[in-house]
């Protein structure tokens, strides 16, 4: 009976659920609750993602072998939760259960939420490993929809808005490394690349305008967030803000991609890539940026970089030793964040691994 329930979970996870246009009402809550359950009881098992376990993992390919263990596993015995988070989809609102609020509360619900998020980010990610980078894509707009709907709610409170930015900068880091690899294809008959159309269609989805924290206004105008002291206010409107820039950001890797497709080169410049993209390219810290560095690549092929000039005290300079599909801080240096120089936020567009260490610069001034 479990392998026939785990064969029905394996079919409805691979549909098109994903497919449809038009998003019924419905609550969307009970499906995630069930599908936390079943992760939480495979936890309790010893079963559990990489982003879950305590070992630490970087955060692109390729990966050690413990890594894939642990995925793999996951991944099988979560086909039933992954279906359930993807019957959730289409539906278009939550009732989240209610909390009460104040200093030093979060709701309970909110670390399921954060569950899902670990185990359909590294399912994202294990799909694209195993070459099925549209089945991957669909895993990260499961992720990224729960953020929506818990975006979604009219009286939203601090924790849930900050679980939200978690979980979607969890689908966006997945995405972001995954895109440096991703295989475009415009065959219908072709299942496992991700279709042109499907990559536009993301690149609307993720391409947002406004400021993502306007809505909260009011609320800290009037106190309504106990739960967030005042002298927090503006690193609570920060980090709103960089993660929509990471949206962007996200955006424009896969923009540079389809441009690559359909040219078989990277963009030149900013001026190849805006036709691409659907809105204007800025965000609360300024113009966002494009670069192309010749050479740039430890096999000296070049190097593109998409970058937002958030936290760019001191100029804006690129990591000539790690390569960055995420938040970072600093310049490499081991120093304390502190100490270190600040040079805006890059990530980078093609794949490649560090390479051995030297001695040398290890950042390099965008000219």
């Amino acid at each position: 009976m479990r392998s026939i329930i785990f064969a029905l979970a394996v079919a409805t996870f691979a549909s098109g659920a994903a497919s449809q246009t038009t998003r019924p009402s419905g609550d969307a809550w009970p499906l995630y609750e069930r599908a936390s359950a079943h992760i939480a009881e495979g936890y309790r098992m010893g079963i559990e993602c990489p982003a879950a376990s305590p070992v630490g993992f970087h955060d692109f390919a390729p990966y050690p072998p413990e890594w894939h263990r642990l995925e793999k596993q996951a991944y099988k015995y979560n086909a039933p939760a992954l279906a359930l988070v993807r019957e959730a989809r289409p539906l278009n609102s939550s009732n989240w259960p209610a909390a009460a609020r104040g200093a030093g509360t979060e709701p309970a619900y909110l670390s399921r939420c954060r569950m899902i998020a670990s185990e359909v980010s590294d399912a994202a990610m294990y799909q694209h490993l195993q070459g099925n980078d549209a089945q991957a894509i669909e895993l990260v707009r499961d992720d990224l929809h729960l953020a929506e709907l818990m975006d979604s709610m009219p009286d939203q409170g601090i924790s849930q808005a900050l679980t939200a930015g978690g979980v979607r900068a969890s689908g966006l880091n997945r995405l972001e490394a995954m895109t440096t690899q991703i295989v475009l294809g415009t065959d219908p008959a072709d299942h496992k690349s991700l279709q042109v159309s499907a990559a536009k269609a993301l690149i609307g989805e993720l391409f947002t305008t406004g400021d993502s924290a306007a809505r909260f206004e009011k609320g800290l105008r009037r106190g309504n967030f106990p739960e967030l002291d005042p002298s927090r206010y503006d690193a609570f409107r920060t980090r709103l803000r960089r993660i929509q820039t990471e949206r962007k950001l996200a955006a424009m890797s896969l923009a540079c991609h389809l441009y690559r497709f359909e040219k078989a080169r990277w963009p030149a410049s900013l001026a190849d890539l805006k036709p691409y993209l659907p809105g204007p390219l800025t965000d609360a810290w300024g113009p966002l940026g494009y670069a192309l560095i010749k050479g740039g690549l430890p096999d000296r092929s070049d190097r593109p970089l998409v970058y937002s000039r958030y936290n760019a005290k001191d100029g804006l300079f690129y990591r000539l030793d790690w390569p960055e599909y995420g938040l970072y801080f600093g310049d490499g240096t081991g120093r304390r964040n502190n100490e270190q120089k600040q040079g805006g936020q890059f990530r980078d567009v093609a794949l490649w691994n560090p390479p051995a260490a030297k001695n040398g610069p290890i950042t390099r001034p965008l000219k």
